[in-house]
């Protein structure tokens, strides 16, 4: 019978109900909300959802059709964060009434929603409510990979409530691996957010596991009293807790939870006269227990007040109290079958310490008989949890081969999105390839038609020099043969006067010293075609084409190396005159006053 009492205070450690809400009017709040003129269907989803899961405890059938409505109303939203909240709030509630399968899949509908969610504390709840789920159909593996994804998408979102959850169903599955130091971790972890979240009920929860935690030490170590303290001192905890913040308490079986194991390890490890205290906390636990149809606890406080009226060795009044705590039992709405046949064990096992065979075995047949109902119901809930197993694997099998198309996809999709990068880059260099050819065509007509065009207008600036140079030559010619003639008819003149020889002589003088410049010149002009034939070109350049015949006259002399006296002796003109002249070509070469237009004359030729 300890053995039985443990294990079901445990349990009740381990697998106690939460709430993240945690005021005692948080239903009247939620029904005055959910009254609210003009409250907008978001938020009439979500309060909804919460309200369900809030008077599940007092209404079962209520939080569901309450939570299936925001679950339906929230269908029609494009934020997926509604409808996820209210399918994972269905799962919690199908759990409750022992539907596994319709849990799974309100899970399933859920991890469908959170897609279409950016609410990261949504998001993580319904990860945690699935790994719980996976932890209920013992799948450890799933639900740790489950829990630490919840734990992953609440980081830093200061919903240190759920944190607190998923820390504490993580001590509970190591505690079933029997790995004590992950136990120890995770237990306080659970116990650091929940004094984070400020929540009464989430504290009492943390509590409630370092009290079953330690207790767990002590049983493996009796000799330290201090361990078996610190368990007691957590128990406390939880219900000084809820005497100093009464109205804050939602989940009450945790306060009943506290008190069944103060009351449990008085009987374990007291002597028999702390019964009193045993008693006290029986007393506490029994009104929370039936306020709330808790058969389980129910069931323990009898079966606590049994033990000690067995020790006693009161056998009467030890089957008594097992009797009136298995009608307790059985005028409940739920009358727990499993919790039935272990009373009954516990009355065969009265009578059959106090010498009664008939009456335990009468007892034992009806043990028996209940046995069997809860062997079915437990086939049925293994064929359940068989059943969820089978649908989780094969949802991870179709999100494998998902996962493996989508990543066949997204090669193919690289594959083909690599050839259209090829194709464009094709295309691309094509075209800029014919655009290049193109322009390159079009430039090299361009010069090709600018080319004609200078050949063209040289041939005719060649044209109009060689017309220009034949007028000059003519007009030169004339000229010549004008001054020829002029000096003809002088000389006829000067030859019919013979009176006056010594002008005569002087007239037939600069006759004959005229002709001599002209042949000088001439002879300059060959000679200095011979030396540098494009001397003139390169000066007109220079020049800009500003010289005149006079001005290259000047050139040609000062390149024969005539001084300006000489220059100025042979054109007849004062030699100022050739200093004006010098200082004129020099502009039109654009020399400045201290340049030498000798050097540069040479530097041409």
């Amino acid at each position: 019978m300890k053995y039985y009492l443990r294990l079901t205070v445990a349990l009740l450690c381990i697998a106690g109900i939460h709430n993240v809400r945690s005021q005692s009017n948080v239903k009247d709040s939620l029904k005055n909300l959910l009254r609210t003129p003009g409250l907008n269907p978001e938020k009439r989803a979500m309060t909804l959802s919460h309200l369900g899961r809030t008077i599940y405890e007092e209404d079962l059938p209520a939080a569901l059709k309450v939570t299936s409505e925001a679950a339906r109303l929230s269908s029609k939203f494009s934020d997926g964060q509604y409808s996820a909240f209210a399918q994972a709030t269905l799962a919690y509630l199908n759990v409750q009434q022992d539907s596994l399968v319709l849990a799974q899949k309100n899970i399933d509908s859920a991890l469908t929603y959170t897609v279409k969610s950016t609410n990261r504390v949504v998001n993580g709840y319904v990860w945690l409510r699935k790994g719980w789920l996976e932890y209920i159909v013992n799948n450890p593996t799933g639900s740790t990979a489950s829990l630490f994804k919840a734990l992953h998408l609440l980081q830093g979102q200061k919903a240190h409530a759920y944190q607190s959850l998923a820390y504490h169903y993580l001590a509970s599955i190591y505690a079933d691996l029997k790995d004590h130091k992950n136990l120890k971790k995770y237990t306080r972890l659970s116990l650091n957010s929940a004094y984070q979240s400020g929540d009464p009920d989430v504290i009492c929860n943390a509590y409630l596991a370092m009290g079953s935690s330690f207790l767990q030490d002590f049983r493996k170590e009796s000799s330290q009293k201090k361990i078996l303290d610190s368990a007691m001192f957590y128990n406390q905890q939880v219900l000084q807790l809820s005497k100093a913040q009464p109205k804050r308490i939602v989940n009450h079986i945790n306060i009943a939870a506290a008190a069944l194991n103060m009351a449990n390890i008085y009987w374990e490890f007291y002597p028999i006269h702390y019964k009193k205290k045993a008693e006290e906390y029986i007393d506490i636990a029994l009104k929370i227990a039936r306020k709330t149809k808790h058969e389980e606890v129910i069931a323990n406080c009898y079966g606590i007040l049994s033990e000690y009226s067995i020790t006693e060795g009161n056998y009467a009044k030890a089957e008594k109290l097992f009797l009136l705590g298995f009608a307790e039992v059985e005028k409940s709405a739920g009358g727990s079958i499993a919790v039935k046949a272990s009373m009954m064990k516990g009355l065969a096992t009265v009578a059959e310490k106090s010498g009664a065979p008939i009456k335990a075995l009468n007892y034992y047949k009806q043990y028996m008989h209940y046995e069997r109902e809860v062997y079915d119901a437990a086939k049925l809930s293994i064929v359940q949890k068989l059943e969820v197993q089978y649908e989780a694997k094969k949802k991870e099998r179709e999100l494998e081969v998902l996962q493996e198309r989508a990543t066949f996809n997204r090669k193919l999709n690289f594959v083909f999105f690599s050839l259209i990068i090829v194709i464009i880059f094709l295309l691309v260099f094509l075209f800029r390839s014919y655009h290049f050819r193109l322009k390159s065509s079009i430039q090299q007509q361009k010069l090709q038609t600018q080319d004609a065009a200078r050949l063209k207008a040289e041939q005719q600036l060649l044209q109009e020099r060689q017309e220009r140079l034949k007028k000059e030559l003519l007009a030169g010619n004339l000229q010549v043969e004008q001054k020829n003639e002029l000096l003809q008819s002088m000389r006829e003149k000067l030859t019919a006067q013979p009176e006056n020889e010594m002008f005569k002589n002087q007239m037939e003088r600069i006759l004959k010293e005229d002709q001599r410049m002209d042949e000088d010149f001439e002879h300059a002009k060959a000679n200095l075609a011979s030396i540098d034939p494009i001397f003139f070109n390169r000066l007109q350049q220079l020049a800009d084409n500003k010289l005149t015949r006079l001005d290259l006259r000047h050139c040609s002399y000062i390149l024969m190396g005539f001084s300006n006296k000489e220059i100025a002796s042979r054109l007849g003109v004062d030699p100022k005159s050739i200093i004006m002249a010098r200082y004129r070509i020099k502009i039109k070469l654009k020399l400045g006053k201290e340049d030498s237009l000798d050097l540069l004359i040479q530097r041409l030729s």
